[in-house]
């Protein structure tokens, strides 16, 4: 059998806020919350609206400042690997439980993850159909529906696969590649400052990767005969084809380099010029590279949200989760 546990259960249904009183600690970390995830602008309440490609354009921009000034402000500290280290002390026997039985290495910095997470939980982040926690279980939602009159039966995304899930992906890149390549090597002893500002740029990022799900939908859609042609023939390479536009992805990069650039200038002085978009001088400098920046994008969150893409359409005719919401019924199979 296994072990007992060195603590009590981490959510036990009957300690959940059970009045207004109880809640009321929880209201200003809802207002910071609600600025945190104002990058995610979908009107749920519309398909039409969450599914204009323009109007998803218009997100995905406002989610690249996002991004940006999650990354400068990490920069700011040096890359504080001790964050990452499996087993951390520091949080006790408890705390540490709790965090390896929702899947982590016991490191601090998946401990701020996931307290975020319960937090974010309680306040139905994880109920948006393109939000997905990086650790499990969390509480149930606290607060009443914000949503209007929108019901859990209304959907507009086919069930998400698994594989369509990144986040452990991300969580590796952003650790491995981007940390290292973004911060001064070394330790600076802030390793809470650190470990907050990583959960910031974790779920600007991962929110901007999990977006690709409305592009997804809105391509099959639009065209419907050949995507559904391609996913039969599970023709992963023809998806991936069928969501790329290289022009674009190009001008996006250019586009998040022009705002690195203007976002993470020094400024001692004001300057004629300064912010305009011609060559910067030579005498300016800069708190982050902003090709560096760019590359973020074009090595890692552009091709994550590419394959988040196609592993959903992959599996976007096996969907059983009830209607979709501007979608004809499915078609019943029939019994032999």
């Amino acid at each position: 059998s296994a072990p007992p546990s060195p603590c009590p259960s981490v959510f036990p249904r009957s300690s959940y806020l059970h009045s207004f009183q109880t809640l009321q600690p929880f209201l200003l970390a809802v207002a910071s919350i609600l600025l945190a995830m104002s990058a995610n602008t979908a009107d749920l309440l519309d398909a039409t609206t969450a599914l204009d490609l323009n109007n998803i354009r218009a997100s995905l921009m406002r989610m690249e400042d996002s991004i940006i000034f999650s990354l400068i402000e990490r920069s700011q500290y040096k890359a504080n690997t001790a964050v990452y280290d499996p087993d951390c002390s520091q949080l006790g026997e408890c705390k540490l439980h709790q965090l390896k039985s929702a899947g982590s290495n016991g490191c601090l910095g998946d401990w701020f993850i996931y307290q975020t997470e319960c937090l974010h939980s309680q306040v139905r982040r994880y109920l948006h159909p393109t939000e997905f926690n990086f650790f499990g279980p969390l509480p149930e939602p606290s607060l009443g529906s914000t949503s209007g009159s929108r019901t859990a039966k209304t959907r507009i995304l086919a069930d998400v696969p698994k594989g369509a899930i990144v986040n452990n992906r991300l969580l590796e890149i952003y650790r491995k590649q981007v940390v290292p390549a973004l911060c001064e090597p070394g330790d600076d002893g802030n390793h809470g400052s650190t470990a907050v500002q990583d959960v910031h740029c974790l779920q600007t990022m991962a929110t901007r990767i999990y977006y690709g799900l409305f592009v997804a939908e809105s391509k099959f859609r639009s065209e419907t005969e050949k995507a559904t042609a391609l996913i039969q023939a599970k023709d992963r390479d023809g998806l991936m084809a069928f969501i790329t536009k290289a022009d674009v992805e190009d001008k996006n990069i250019q586009r998040v380099i022009l705002k690195a650039r203007t976002f993470s200038q020094n400024i001692s002085a004001a300057e004629v010029g300064q912010l305009a978009p011609a060559p910067p001088s030579s005498s300016t400098t800069y708190k982050i590279n902003p090709e560096f920046i760019g590359s973020i994008f074009r090595d890692y969150v552009m091709p994550l949200t590419k394959d988040v893409e196609v592993d959903y359409l992959l599996a976007r005719l096996q969907d059983q989760s009830g209607p979709i919401e501007g979608m004809p019924p499915a078609k019943k199979s029939r019994s032999t």
